[in-house]
């Protein structure tokens, strides 16, 4: 980085004996030491931010309207059960959901946000254990959550 975050790194790296010359030729030794890419800011706002709450019934069910069901005519409000999964579904559990619509500035994360917003794991192991019917974390252990 430029101006003073710049001049902080060089002066640490100047006591540990490096400065960002290294850098450059230990990536051209070995590339899987190479740190391509750029800064990214620590944290920033989400613009645009919408959110809507639903109560549904069905967990296979989308809850949006994806660009290829436009292009199909098919309307969400129409999607029905399909019969396994309305065989396990009492008539009394409602599933609860929200859609959250937002834009986020270049190089930022959106299931990082989602991440921070849920208090939830993203890690593929995490979303493995989810159940599609009742609590959906009624598997997962307090120590992985």
């Amino acid at each position: 980085p430029g101006g003073s975050a710049g001049e902080l790194f060089d002066e640490l790296m100047k006591k540990d004996g490096i400065d960002k010359a290294c850098f450059g030729r230990m990536a051209a030794l070995d590339r899987e030491i190479s740190l391509g890419g750029d800064y990214r800011k620590l944290v920033c706002k989400p613009s645009d931010v919408t959110w809507e709450s639903l109560e549904y019934k069905d967990p296979v069910q989308p809850l949006l309207q994806t660009d290829l069901m436009k292009v199909n005519g098919i309307d969400i409000t129409a999607s029905t059960l399909s019969e396994n999964t309305a065989a396990e579904i009492s008539e009394n559990e409602t599933l609860f959901g929200m859609v959250v619509g937002f834009s986020l500035p270049p190089s930022a994360y959106a299931t990082i946000a989602l991440r921070e917003l849920t208090k939830r794991p993203t890690s593929s192991e995490y979303q493995s254990k989810l159940e599609l019917t009742g609590r959906c974390e009624r598997n997962i252990s307090n120590n992985s959550t």
